[in-house]
């Protein structure tokens, strides 16, 4: 009686543990497993570098267009100056 008073309240005890609500299905130990949609981390880890990328080019666009200008400025501020004439 006392055995099973025992192993009545120990399985009581243990059929409160564990997770609660929806289970989730764990990563698989090998392989690639399947992109879960746009909150899978590969997928925003993809996208930020793609927007790193494209920001970095822009810069660079920016830096080449505004050396440009400048060295336009340059040389409008400072004309060469006129050949003279042999004599």
């Amino acid at each position: 009686m006392r055995t099973v008073l025992v192993l009545a309240l120990s399985v009581s005890a243990l059929s409160a543990c564990g997770l609660r609500g929806d289970l989730v299905r764990p990563m698989p130990l090998w392989g690639d497993p399947p992109l879960d949609g746009p909150t899978d981390p590969r997928v925003i880890k993809a996208a930020e570098e793609a927007e790193a990328a494209e920001k970095e080019r822009q810069d660079a666009e920016r830096r080449a267009a505004d050396e440009a200008r400048r060295l336009e400025m340059q040389r409008l501020a400072n004309p060469p100056a006129p050949e003279a004439a042999p004599q």
